[in-house]
C-alpha cells in the first residue's frame, strides 16, 4: 500500500512537473516564434523598401540629380524601422549617411546594389545600405524565452527519464518533441509568414505594398499591357479616385491629350528596352480637372519573374501657377535653398507664357570663375560652404528677383519680371558682382572668387524660356572667355561665336580621332654662338580641309573639354620622333626638346605615359624640358605636385613660361625647383620700344629677372626675339638663350631638318 501510494505520489509529482515543463516550453517556443515572425516581417519590409527605392536612386544617380537622391533618402529615413542609411556611388564622389541620434551598435543591415540597368543587372553604379534594430539579437525577450525554452526542455527530458526509471523503460514518445507539440505550427501548417510575393499575398495585396500604403508618395504600378495594377493612397487621394474604380484601367485614361501618345511610346520603350523614363505630363483628375505632374518610371520585376513599370509621380502645379504653395523639396536645391534647374526652368516657362504684352522679362546666369581650382585646392566641403556664403551675401539682391536658382555646380540663374525688367536686372547683376569684391571666409581660409554674369531679355532676345536661359548662359560664357569677373548682355553676334566654338569642338574631336595633332619645331638658340641647342614643339592641328590651325584657335577649347590630354599625347609622341630625326641629321644626341603641359595635362597617368614614350624612343629624360605656366601653380594641388615631383625624379627639366606676367612668381620659385625661366616676349619687345622710358623700364625688368634667375641657379631664355638689337641687349644683360622669329618661326619637321 505504501509502495503503491508512493508510486502514485511520484506519478502525480512527475505528471505535474511534466505539464508545467510542457506549458513553459510551449509558451517560450510560441514567444520565440512570434519574435522570429516579427523579425522576418521586419526584414521583409526593409528588403521591400530597398527594392522599391533602388531603381529610383539608380535613375537619380545616373543623372547626377543629387537633390532627388537627398529627397529619396529622407523619405526612406522617415520609415520608423530605419535607424540609419548610407548611399554611395562606386567612385566615392557621393557618400550620403542619415542616422538617428544615440543609436546603439547592435544594428542589422541590408545592402542592395544600384544598377545603371536594373533589367539586365549590368554595371553597378553604387549601393544603398539600410540599418535597423536587430530585434532577435538585441531583444531581452528573445534571450529570456530562449533560456526558458532550454530549461523547460532539459526539465522535460529529466521528467521523462524519471518516469521511464519509475515505471519501466520505454521510448520517449514523439509527441513530446517540440516541433510536433500540440499547438506548435509546423512548416506546412500555413501559419508561418509567406514570402513577399507569395500567391496568398498577391491575392490580397500587390507587390511593393509598403510603398502603395503611402499617403505622401504618388506611386503607381503598371502592367506590361499598360494596365494600372496598383496605386498608392496619395495617388488616389490626389486624383480623387476610388481604388476599386481604377484597378485594371488603362493608364492612358488618367492622362490628358496629347500626352497619351507620349506615355504610350514611353511604355513601349519600357517593355522593349527596360530603359528608365522621366518627364512631365498632364494628370487627369476624377472631377475632370487636370494638373501638371513630373514622373520617373523604371522597370521592376518580382522573384516569380513578373515584370511591371513602377512610376513615382510628383504634383508640380505649384511650379506652373496653379497653386500658391512654396516650391517643394523635389524642386529646390538642397545646398542653398534656392530652386534647382528643373524648378527654375518650369517656373520660368510659366512666367514667359503668362507675360502680358507690355511686360518684359530678363534672365541672368551667374558663373563663378575658377571654381574648380577652389575645389581642388580647398576641398569640396569648402567649395559648398563658399556657394552658401555667396548666396547669403547676395540675398538682398536676390529679393528683387521673381525667381532665383542654383542650376548646378557653381552656376546660378535669376529671373526678373516687369516693365523695368532690363533696369532691374542690371541693378541685380551689379549688386551680385559687388558681393565678390571681398574674400569669403571659409573655415581658416579667406577665398577670393569672381563671377561672370550674362543677361538676356524677353521678348527682345529670346522668344521662349529655353532660349532665354541659353542666351544668358552664352553671354556669361562670352564674359568668362575674356577673363571673367564682369557682366555681359547678350548680343546676336554671340551666336556666331557660339557656332564657331561648336565648329572648333568638332575640329578638335576629329583631330583626336584621326591623329591630326602634330608639332611645329621652333629653334632655341645660344645667343653667344648662334648654335641651335634645342627645339620647342608647338602644337598645331593639321585639318584635312582647313590646313594647319594655330593653337590660339583651339587650345583654350581643348583644355575646357579635356581633349587636350589626347591631343597632347599625339603631340608628345610625334615630338620625340622628330627629335630623333633632328639628332640623326645633326649627329648630336645633345639636342633637347621642350613641350608645354597645361594644368589639365599634369597628371600621374600622363607622366607615366611620357616615361614609357621616352623609353620607347631611347631618349634620355634629361633631354626633355617640360614647360609650364604660372596657371599650374594657381591650381596647385596634390595631383600637380606629385606629377612635377615625378618628372624631376625622371630627370626632366622644368621651365617656367611667361615669367613676370602672372601671380606670385617668386613664391612659386621657392616652393618648386625650376630649371629654366623663359622671359615673356612683351619684355623682350619692349627693349626696342619707340618710347625711351618704356624701353628703359623693360630693360630694368629683364635685369631683375636675370638677377633672380642667377640666385635660383636657373638658365634663361628670352622669347619673342625679332631683331638683332633685341638679341644683343638680352645677351648683354646676361640671358643665355633666345627664341623668336629672328632665328626661325615654328617649322614643320622637314624645314627644321634643314636648319640643323
Amino acid at each position: 500500500m505504501i509502495s503503491l501510494r508512493s508510486h502514485k505520489d511520484v506519478l502525480i509529482a512527475l505528471a505535474g512537473a511534466c505539464v508545467t515543463s510542457l506549458a513553459l516550453l510551449i509558451v517560450s517556443l510560441y514567444s520565440l516564434w512570434n519574435i522570429e515572425t516579427d523579425r522576418l516581417q521586419l526584414s521583409r519590409n526593409i528588403a521591400q523598401l530597398a527594392e522599391i527605392s533602388a531603381p529610383a536612386l539608380a535613375i537619380s544617380l545616373t543623372a547626377a540629380d543629387y537633390t532627388a537622391i537627398e529627397t529619396i533618402a529622407a523619405a526612406i529615413k522617415s520609415s520608423p524601422e530605419i535607424e540609419k542609411l548610407e548611399i554611395r556611388d562606386r567612385t566615392g564622389a557621393l557618400e550620403l549617411a542619415l542616422a538617428d541620434e544615440n543609436i546603439d551598435g547592435s544594428l542589422a543591415s541590408l545592402t542592395r546594389p544600384l544598377l545603371a540597368d536594373p533589367a539586365s543587372g549590368d554595371e553597378q553604379i553604387g549601393l544603398i545600405r539600410l540599418y535597423f534594430s536587430n530585434r532577435t539579437a538585441a531583444g531581452v525577450g528573445f534571450w529570456l524565452m530562449s533560456i526558458a525554452a532550454l530549461v523547460a526542455t532539459i526539465f522535460l527530458f529529466w521528467v521523462t527519464w524519471r518516469l521511464a526509471r519509475t515505471f519501466g523503460p520505454r521510448p520517449a514518445p514523439k509527441s513530446v518533441q517540440p516541433r510536433e507539440t500540440a499547438g506548435m505550427p509546423g512548416d506546412d501548417s500555413g501559419l508561418l509568414p509567406k514570402g513577399i510575393f507569395s500567391i496568398s499575398q498577391k491575392e490580397t495585396a500587390p507587390p511593393f505594398g509598403h510603398l502603395f500604403e503611402s499617403e505622401t508618395h504618388m506611386a503607381s504600378l503598371i502592367s506590361d499591357e499598360g494596365r494600372l495594377v496598383a496605386a498608392s493612397a496619395a495617388w488616389l487621394a490626389r486624383g480623387g479616385y476610388r481604388r476599386e474604380a481604377v484597378s485594371g484601367a488603362d493608364i492612358a485614361d488618367f492622362i490628358v491629350d496629347p500626352d497619351r501618345d507620349m506615355i504610350t511610346k514611353r511604355l513601349a520603350d519600357m517593355r522593349t528596352e527596360r530603359r528608365p523614363q522621366k518627364g512631365t505630363l498632364r494628370f487627369r483628375h476624377a472631377d475632370g480637372t487636370a494638373s501638371d505632374v513630373w514622373f520617373a518610371a523604371t522597370a521592376v520585376s518580382t522573384p516569380e519573374g513578373e515584370t511591371f513599370t513602377l512610376a513615382v509621380t510628383q504634383d508640380i502645379s505649384e511650379l506652373t501657377g496653379l497653386s500658391g504653395k512654396p516650391v517643394t523639396a523635389e524642386f529646390s536645391d538642397y545646398l542653398t535653398g534656392l530652386a534647382n534647374r528643373v524648378g527654375f526652368e518650369k517656373m520660368l516657362a510659366s512666367l514667359v507664357s503668362d507675360a502680358a504684352p507690355e511686360s518684359s522679362l530678363a534672365c541672368l546666369v551667374i558663373d563663378l570663375d575658377r571654381f574648380k581650382s577652389i575645389n581642388d585646392h580647398h576641398g569640396y566641403s569648402a567649395g559648398e560652404e563658399l556657394l552658401r556664403a555667396f548666396v547669403k551675401r547676395s540675398n538682398q539682391a536676390l529679393q528683387k528677383a521673381a525667381l532665383s536658382a542654383r542650376l548646378g555646380g557653381d552656376e546660378f540663374a535669376i529671373a526678373v519680371v516687369g516693365p523695368d525688367a532690363a533696369i532691374t536686372a542690371r541693378s541685380i547683376a551689379d549688386a551680385v558682382h559687388a558681393t565678390t569684391a571681398e574674400p569669403f571666409l571659409v573655415g581658416p581660409a579667406a577665398i577670393t572668387v569672381t563671377a561672370s554674369i550674362g543677361i538676356a531679355h524677353f521678348p527682345e532676345d529670346a522668344a521662349d524660356a529655353d532660349d532665354l536661359i541659353r542666351f544668358a548662359a552664352i553671354a556669361a560664357t562670352s564674359r568668362k572667355a575674356e577673363g571673367g569677373n564682369g557682366i555681359r548682355v547678350f548680343e546676336p553676334q554671340m551666336l556666331a561665336s557660339r557656332k564657331k566654338r561648336t565648329e572648333t569642338e568638332a575640329d578638335i574631336l576629329r583631330g583626336v580621332e584621326e591623329n591630326l595633332f602634330e608639332p611645329s619645331f621652333q629653334p632655341i638658340t645660344c645667343l653667344a654662338s648662334g648654335q641651335i641647342i634645342g627645339f620647342e614643339a608647338l602644337m598645331r592641328l593639321n585639318h584635312p580641309e582647313k590646313g594647319l590651325i594655330p593653337p590660339g584657335e583651339f587650345i583654350a577649347v581643348a583644355e575646357e573639354t579635356k581633349w587636350i590630354d589626347h591631343a597632347g599625347r599625339q603631340l608628345f609622341s610625334k615630338a620625340l620622333s622628330g627629335l630623333c630625326a633632328l639628332s640623326r641629321k645633326r649627329g648630336d644626341d645633345r639636342l633637347h626638346i621642350t613641350v608645354n603641359l597645361s594644368p589639365v595635362q599634369l597628371t600621374p597617368d600622363k607622366v607615366a605615359f611620357m616615361e614609357r614614350e621616352l623609353a620607347a624612343y631611347g631618349i634620355d629624360a634629361s633631354r626633355l624640358t617640360v614647360e609650364i605656366t604660372e596657371a599650374v601653380f594657381m591650381e596647385d594641388n596634390d595631383r600637380i605636385s606629385e606629377s612635377l615631383r615625378r618628372l624631376k625624379e625622371m630627370g626632366c627639366r622644368i621651365a617656367l613660361d611667361d615669367f613676370g606676367t602672372g601671380y606670385s612668381s617668386l613664391a612659386y620659385l621657392t616652393r618648386f625647383h625650376v630649371d629654366t625661366i623663359k622671359i615673356d616676349q612683351t619684355f623682350t619687345k619692349g627693349l626696342t620700344h619707340s618710347d625711351p622710358a618704356l624701353a628703359a623700364r623693360s630693360r630694368r625688368l629683364i635685369e631683375g629677372i636675370v638677377a633672380i634667375a642667377r640666385k635660383m641657379d636657373c638658365t634663361m631664355v628670352a622669347e619673342g626675339v625679332e631683331d638683332e638689337e633685341q638679341s644683343l641687349q638680352v645677351l648683354t644683360i646676361g640671358v643665355q638663350y633666345g627664341q623668336g622669329y629672328l632665328f626661325a618661326p615654328p617649322l614643320p619637321l622637314h624645314e627644321a631638318l634643314k636648319r640643323v
